[in-house]
């Protein structure tokens, strides 16, 4: 599951993770970042991008682990970033036939809705790659829409927003819920993540099923 998850969110290709200590496969895309460390169930997994030189990865490790030791909302150096990667266990508070009424999904048609709500998207959202793309829309506006973020033949990562004005009325919740039932229908696993002290983010996660499986930090370079 970690392994399809950091392919979703940073489009790379990783071995198969049977050790605390991996590297980016050489022949795909490279992260941004040198070292991603993730720590779950009790154990941690360090993934090294395929340049890192041998003498860096003290300094990296020790630099990471001090990262994940701080408490969520604490700050860190600009160069070191740190996540709540979660999957959807649990049962929704808003069942899924009530948000499929206040979701749809979105075509060709509604590419002006979405120019509205974000000037210039249109070519974004409407890639291939973006599917599902569902939005929520009230009297000819859209307020709220959900696509996959990143899309892997395994799993997709959630991309959310909404309108400022239309916050705290249940809509990202009705958007992500149909998305992930979208998503899951295809085969596929729904992955939501959230920066650790993203703690809005990280409670509509928590009300649409989802539950922390990873907790990483990764530091750029």
């Amino acid at each position: 599951m970690l392994r399809q998850h950091i392919e979703a969110v940073w489009h790379i290709k990783l071995p198969i993770i049977n050790r605390s200590d991996v590297e980016v496969l050489r022949e795909g895309p490279q992260p941004p970042w040198k070292l991603c460390t993730a720590e779950l169930a009790g154990e941690r997994v360090n993934i090294w991008r395929a340049d890192v030189a041998a003498h860096e990865q003290r300094d990296l490790l020790m630099r990471v682990n001090e990262a994940l030791a701080l408490p969520p909302t604490a700050e860190t150096t600009p160069d070191i970033s740190r996540e709540v990667a979660l999957h959807q266990i649990a049962l929704p508070i808003l069942p899924l036939t009530t948000a499929q009424q206040i979701v749809r999904p979105l075509t060709a048609d509604d590419e002006e809705l979405v120019e509205a709500f974000e000037a210039g998207s249109v070519e974004y959202y409407f890639h291939p790659a973006r599917r599902p793309l569902l939005g929520v829309v009230v009297e000819g506006r859209l307020l709220s829409i959900a696509h996959s973020s990143r899309r892997t033949t395994e799993a997709c990562e959630l991309g959310i927003e909404t309108q400022p004005d239309a916050r705290r009325r249940g809509y990202a919740l009705a958007a992500t819920v149909a998305w992930a039932a979208s998503v899951a229908q295809e085969g596929l696993v729904p992955f939501y993540s959230a920066l650790s002290s993203n703690v809005a983010s990280l409670k509509l996660a928590e009300a649409a099923g989802y539950r922390v499986f990873a907790r990483a930090a990764n530091i750029r370079g």
